[in-house]
This record gives C-alpha cells, sequence and structure tokens, in this order.
C-alpha cells in the first residue's frame, strides 16, 4: 500500500473485541514504548485519566523502570517491531521484579520472550512502519482497558463520517507551515496530541518541529516571542478540547490574541465528535495527513528513515 491508501484506511485499524483486563487489583498502570509504538501508552494514559481512572499513569520512554514499579503495577509493553532495545530492556527489569508484563507488538524479540515468560501477547498486523499501524496497537490497548464497544464504535465512525474535512483542513494547514518550523501549542488534554503532531512531522515530513503545553507556556515559553528575527522562523498552531478546563480555554484565546497583536496568524484547531476519544482521534489524523501533504511539498519519501536506521545500526555495532 501507498502511504495515501493506508491513511484513506486508519479507521479501519480499530475494532472492539472482548479482551478487557480487571484493573482493580493493580497500584497503577505503566507503559513502555517509544516513537510511533510509544505515543500509544501516552494517548491511553490521557484517555484513563479523562474518564476517572483514579491510580497512576505512567509512560515510560526509557531503558529503566522507576524504583517504585513493583509486583503490584500492571505494565504493558508496546513494540511493533517488537525489536526496540528500550523496550525490551523494560520487558526484562519487569520481569526481574516478578511482575509479567502484558505485550502488543507485531513479533519480533519481544514476542518470543514474552512466550518463553508466559507473559499474555497480544499480536498485531506486520507490514507497517510503526508511526502507520497506530491504530492497531491503541485499539488493542483501549479494548485491554476497557472502552465502551459504542465509545470505540462511534470515534471509528466520526474517522470516516470527517474524512474529507480532515483531509481539507490537512491540506490547508501544510500550506500554512510549509518553509517555516512548526511550534504546536497544546492544552492539557490536546498534549498526547501535540505529541503526536511532533513526531508525524518529524518522521514523514523531514522537518524539525516543537511543542509545548498551556499553561506552562504563559510562564516561559512566551517570552520567546519577543525576538521577531526568529518569531517570523516559526508557524503556530494552538489545539485545545472542549472539555479543558475554562482557564486553559481563556488562555487559549488569549495566546491567540497576543499572537496576532504581534502579526502572527495562529491556525486554531478543536477537535470535533462525540467523546474524547473521538475528538482526539479527529485531531490525530489531521496530523497523519497534514505531515504526508507537508512531505509532498518538500519532495520526501515519508517512508524514509535512513537516520533512525542509522542510530539503530550504530547501536547495535557498539
Amino acid at each position: 500500500m501507498d502511504v495515501y491508501e493506508i491513511l484513506e484506511k486508519f479507521p479501519e485499524q480499530f475494532n472492539y473485541e472482548e479482551i478487557k483486563k480487571d484493573l482493580s487489583s493493580c497500584k497503577g498502570i505503566v507503559f513502555c514504548g517509544m516513537g510511533g509504538s510509544g505515543i500509544v501508552g501516552s494517548f491511553a494514559s490521557r484517555w484513563l485519566e479523562h474518564r476517572g481512572y483514579d491510580k497512576p499513569l505512567v509512560v515510560v520512554k526509557d531503558y529503566t523502570l522507576p524504583k517504585f514499579v513493583d509486583k503490584d503495577f500492571l505494565v504493558i509493553c508496546i513494540s511493533y517491531s517488537g525489536n526496540t532495545e528500550e523496550t525490551l530492556s523494560n520487558f526484562q527489569e519487569a520481569v526481574s521484579r516478578g511482575i509479567k508484563p502484558i505485550c502488543i507488538t507485531s513479533g519480533g524479540k519481544l514476542k518470543e520472550l514474552a512466550e518463553k515468560e508466559g507473559c499474555e501477547v497480544y499480536e498485531i498486523p506486520k507490514g507497517y512502519q510503526p508511526r502507520f499501524a497506530l491504530g492497531f496497537m491503541l485499539s488493542k490497548l483501549l479494548n485491554l482497558l476497557g472502552v465502551y464497544q459504542e465509545e470505540l464504535e462511534d470515534a471509528k465512525e466520526n474517522l470516516q463520517e470527517n474524512l474529507s474535512k480532515i483531509k481539507d483542513t490537512a491540506k490547508r494547514l501544510s500550506e500554512k507551515l510549509y518553509n517555516y518550523v512548526p511550534i504546536i501549542y497544546a492544552t492539557p488534554l490536546t498534549s498526547h496530541i501535540a505529541e503526536r503532531w511532533k513526531g508525524q512531522i518529524n518522521e514523514n515530513a523531514k522537518t524539525p518541529a516543537y511543542y509545548t503545553v498551556l499553561p506552562e507556556m504563559h510562564h516561559n515559553e512566551v517570552m520567546g516571542w519577543s525576538n521577531p528575527l526568529l518569531r517570523s522562523k516559526f508557524s503556530y498552531i494552538i489545539m485545545f478540547d472542549e472539555k479543558d478546563h475554562h482557564r486553559v480555554k481563556l488562555r487559549v484565546d488569549i495566546t491567540k490574541k497576543i499572537l496576532e497583536d504581534l502579526g502572527v496568524v495562529p491556525g486554531i484547531l478543536k477537535g470535533e465528535g462525540n467523546s474524547y476519544l473521538a475528538r482526539s482521534l479527529y485531531l490525530l489524523h489531521i496530523a497523519d495527513w497534514l505531515s504526508v501533504y507537508l512531505a509532498e511539498l518538500y519532495g520526501y519519501n515519508p517512508f524514509d528513515i535512513k537516520i533512525i536506521d542509522r542510530i539503530k545500526r550504530e547501536l547495535s555495532n557498539a
């Protein structure tokens, strides 16, 4: 499949399954993963928090688990390839602490180790680059965490019904971001989406991109706008969710006004859909299309990840 066919079929990666885990007995949940697999944990953590989960949620993007993680935590290791060295390190450390992680993967070393240790393994389809298989991984994880069937199906339908609008928005914004460094300003309920935006623009469009989150950015980032020479090299996107704290939404308005007073017109995005999940996936899918349109403008192949491959080779030879 070419990249456009993959994106057109993205909603089909979401399907309901009866695989819910009992989360009542664990102290909290730890999500381990990197890159296109790691964003799955960031997304699920924010979704669980929003729906009222009241125990610690930890996203690990490193080689080691926090010291407090013990056998009473649920550890979930997510690696599309199954060969991500940081996630394999997390898996082995968890096992050494008496934990049997749940694994989501298409195969590789993670599947092999998990089966050897008697851990649960949930396989997803092979043949994709991790960032283009996000729906398979996220769908599996949301089902494990107890997503309601109607919630998941509604979010899927929302993507399908709004595909033309998503593509049109992405096309327009790709032209706005072309020849600038994208800066994404997010809110607490959209921070995981901004993380995905950054990663997709980096990998697909081969372009630096950065994100920061309100209200923290009002205590530091905003002073960078004082420099007109550098300010003019960036293009700004502000995203928020209708359920964000009312003071955060006020800060969104203030941010927009100050940028406009400085001669900058930011793009403003709000997720559309009946649920937080639907709205989040709506905003996320805009990034998928935007990053591919931006790659086209720059003349890059979205599938090319030569520098990442080089890093992996040099690490394997170290």
